[in-house]
């Protein structure tokens, strides 16, 4: 005999637990009486006018700002295009017109070394042959003091 069989013959198949009479046919009533109510669903809610509106709303303003953006781009590059490379001095005057340039440039830090106040007078000494280009170009008249000036650049040529 095999070792299942021993057992079942000795304490057979009863296990002592057992399902009382009509009990799954109760059990769903009794469940649905023991949970809490079920809440009702909500109901949509009515849109205002605001709520229809406002996907349309934020979409406009959207291209506002990129017409904005556009507009501001295309003011820039006007007046990049009107600065020409080929005169020089007309682009560092239309610089100088926007305010705080001059005292930008004007300003000398105390780590602004004497080569870099060489360079730019060789810079312009390269570019100007004479006083008077330099006058003409600047729209400058040459202080009374600085008259000699013109004499040492003229005698240089």
């Amino acid at each position: 005999m095999r070792k299942e069989d021993k057992l079942l013959e000795r304490y057979g198949r009863q296990t002592g637990m057992s399902v009382p009479e009509g009990y799954f046919e109760a059990f769903s009533k009794q469940m649905m009486d023991k949970l809490p109510p079920y809440p009702e669903a909500p109901r949509p809610q009515s849109l205002s006018t605001w709520h229809r509106i406002k996907p349309y709303v934020y979409l406009a303003a959207m291209f506002a700002g990129i017409w904005c953006m556009m507009k501001m781009f295309h003011v820039a590059s006007q007046n990049a295009s009107s600065v020409q490379l080929d005169n020089p001095p007309e682009s560092v005057v239309l610089a100088m017109q926007h305010a705080g340039t001059y005292e930008y440039i004007t300003e000398w830090d105390d780590d602004m070394s004497a080569s870099s106040e060489m360079e730019i007078t060789s810079d312009l000494s390269i570019t100007y042959d004479n006083i008077e280009e330099f006058e003409a170009d600047f729209d400058y008249q040459l202080k009374p003091e600085y008259a000699s000036l013109d004499v040492a650049a003229t005698s240089r040529s």
